[in-house]
This record gives structure tokens, C-alpha cells and sequence, in this order.
């Protein structure tokens, strides 16, 4: 039986590569997850999750070969999902700075 890889965005907006069926690409959710791993069980705010998530699927960091290969690639789609936070934690210091 041959298959397909698709993409799949879940209710709350990762991304998923699935393998599917030949003639099933309009089911996704129903196929096997390729990656990237789950990350719900890290505790993480759900909008880091899902910039963490968005940066491992376009890595395409699925599997543990995947990092073994390019570590470098897993620590920059750490520093890519963080990078909006220290953007918005820098705009609290200016704003703290301005009401001073």
C-alpha cells in the first residue's frame, strides 16, 4: 500500500507531518504521527508550545536522528520560539522605564 506524508494543524495549532494512506490525504489526524514529538507533558505555555512546535516541523526535527544529526538546528528552534518573549519582556522594561 503506498503512502503519503501530510501536514496536519490540530485544534490548537501545531503542526504535524502524518503519513497516510494513498487516498486518504483529506484525513490526516487518522494517520501516523512522523513528528515532531509531543511537547504538551513540558509544561510550557500553550503559545510557546506551538512556536516551539511550528520551529521543529519546519527543521523537520522528528526524530531522535533528526537532533543527532543537526544539534545545532534543535538549539536554534529553542532560541527562534523564545525569541518573542524577550521582544515582549524588553517592551516592559521600556514601558516601566517611561512611567518612571
Amino acid at each position: 500500500m503506498k503512502t503519503r506524508r501530510v501536514e496536519y494543524r490540530d485544534e490548537i495549532g501545531r503542526l504535524w507531518q502524518m503519513q497516510v494512506p494513498e487516498g486518504y490525504e483529506t484525513m490526516p489526524e487518522a494517520g501516523i504521527c512522523l513528528g515532531p514529538p509531543d511537547l504538551s507533558d513540558m509544561g510550557m505555555p500553550v503559545d510557546v508550545e506551538v512556536r516551539l512546535n511550528h520551529e521543529l516541523y519546519h527543521r523537520q526535527l522528528f526524530t531522535q536522528a533528526d537532533v543527532r544529526r543537526r544539534p545545532n538546528e534543535l538549539q536554534a528552534a529553542i532560541q527562534a520560539a523564545l525569541k518573542l518573549d524577550v521582544g515582549k519582556l524588553r517592551n516592559l522594561y521600556r514601558q516601566e522605564a517611561n512611567d518612571a
